[in-house]
């Protein structure tokens, strides 16, 4: 298990601070769950994608599977490298 802290990125810009589990940390796949507040953010913003900053820059672009006040599950995939 991956565990890290970082900042989820919203569409109006807003950075909320969390933490993460990833269950799956395979070259740049990951899922696992986003551990923060969520009653301040609008369900209808799960629909599309959304970004993490992690604390050591890594960047994870990630659709939301299910969620509730206290998670985002979450699976996604880091950035492709430029080949």
């Amino acid at each position: 298990m991956h565990i890290g802290k970082g900042h989820l990125i919203l569409r109006d810009g807003r950075r909320l601070p969390l933490n993460f589990q990833f269950a799956t940390n395979f070259d740049e796949v990951r899922s696992g769950y986003l551990l923060l507040n969520t009653s301040g953010i609008n369900p209808a913003s799960y629909g599309d994608r959304m970004d993490l900053v992690c604390e050591d820059g890594t960047e994870v672009r990630f659709v939301v599977t299910h969620f509730s006040d206290r998670y985002l599950a979450v699976s996604g995939r880091t950035p492709a490298l430029a080949a």
